[in-house]
């Protein structure tokens, strides 16, 4: 999150994620892309509030990830990934670590040099997270998102959740 973009268009679709989910669990944002200095007014716009790593909630949440650009294929895990990316394997472990219940990332994140399409390179990711026991789907639109769990009865009572506030069905890609 870039406090140039703050109010714009996608974070009113985070706070739409934020108020559709909150019946499965509340759904809070990773400091990582949260700068300390614009995390009141993130907070009041998303309504979502930034996790506190050092006292993490009791009881049931969802976590919220918003690097600037998104999630890079499998194949650039290997590099140091600066904030503006979530590797999956930064998301495979804070799933994991912070046990939470479901997570949601940001990603408008396409290698343009890889050869394959926004639709393979999302399949190549998902297929990771598959094999690392983490089932997903994205929401896909100007502004996609990666929905992730590691139960898939989860992350299937988030689909639904937003299939039936109205998100056409079409919009989610799964395997």
């Amino acid at each position: 999150m870039r406090e140039k973009y703050l109010g714009d268009s996608f974070d009113i679709v985070k706070r739409f994620w934020a108020d559709r989910l909150s019946t499965i669990a509340p759904l809070l944002a990773h400091p990582r892309f949260v700068p300390s200095h614009i995390r009141a007014a993130f907070e009041k716009m998303v309504a979502m509030p930034v996790l506190d790593l050092r006292a993490p909630p009791k009881g049931q949440f969802g976590l919220f990830l918003d690097p600037h650009t998104g999630i890079p294929l499998p194949s650039a895990a290997g590099q140091k990934p600066p904030a503006s990316h979530a590797p999956l394997s930064f998301i495979e472990v804070e799933l994991e670590r912070l046990e939470a219940r479901y997570l949601i990332c940001f990603d408008q994140s396409h290698d343009r040099s890889c050869g394959l399409s926004h639709t393979q390179q999302r399949d190549r990711k998902r297929n990771a997270l598959r094999v690392k026991g983490v089932a997903s789907f994205y929401y896909v639109s100007h502004a996609p998102f990666l929905f992730a769990a590691r139960d898939t009865v989860t992350l299937e009572s988030v689909r639904r959740r937003l299939v039936e506030s109205g998100i056409p069905a079409v919009r989610f890609e799964s395997q």
